[in-house]
């Protein structure tokens, strides 16, 4: 998970964004003006997960005043435009993400954070994607397998949702935070007669006061 420290200026945000992509990116160009998927892409640190550069994009962008924001978005050229109006995120408290939170879509919530350290706390399984050759097929796997596992408390109410990220990526902060991600489904083992319930795939955190 990618800590973002958000821009404080319109003039911040674009020489970062407009950077020239990596350098096998023939048609993207620095500090021509426009910001392109290659680019944003790059500063996002990721290279082919469109809803997380859109999400890192709005991360970054959310402390700017409305008019310098919307400057920044007339930067981005059309077939950047056309993935950011797909994947723009939702901002939702927690009680609203457990109350209609949808699989699949990105969005960002504030809470404390809490790392989670028993497995029957986080009992359930996701779907995993496994490719051989040219054929994909999914298996389910324990969370625990590949996520650390949080926690994330509401300070106005009890609402807590669970928050995933690899293994591999530093650990969180456990004290108040802004989490991004992407809204997946947890499937509980032997639960044919319980609900079943989502948790927060997280890709980027900010700094909460």
């Amino acid at each position: 998970m990618k800590h973002i420290i958000p821009y404080t200026s319109f003039q911040e945000a674009i020489e970062a964004f407009d950077n020239g992509g990596k350098f096998f990116n023939l048609f993207s160009h620095a500090h021509d003006g426009v910001v392109s998927p290659a680019e944003l892409g790059k500063v996002a640190g990721v290279a082919n997960n469109k809803q997380a550069m859109i999400l890192y994009l709005m991360m970054s962008i959310s402390r700017l005043d409305n008019r310098s924001r919307e400057r920044v978005l007339a930067r981005l050229d059309s077939h950047l435009f056309d993935i950011y109006e797909k994947y723009r995120p939702v901002h939702m408290s927690l009680e609203q993400m457990l109350e209609r939170g949808k699989p699949g879509i990105s969005t960002t919530l504030v809470g404390t954070v809490k790392k989670i350290s028993s497995a029957l706390e986080t009992e359930g399984s996701i779907m995993v994607p496994l490719t051989v050759g040219a054929e994909t097929s999914f298996t389910m796997v324990p969370i625990e397998n590949s996520y650390e596992v949080y926690e994330l408390r509401s300070e106005d109410s009890d609402a807590m949702i669970l928050v995933a990220h690899h293994k591999e990526k530093e650990a969180l902060p456990e004290r108040k935070l802004r989490v991004g991600g992407m809204i997946t489904t947890l499937s509980q083992a032997d639960s044919a007669d319980l609900e079943v319930r989502v948790f927060l795939e997280a890709q980027y955190y900010m700094e909460e006061d």
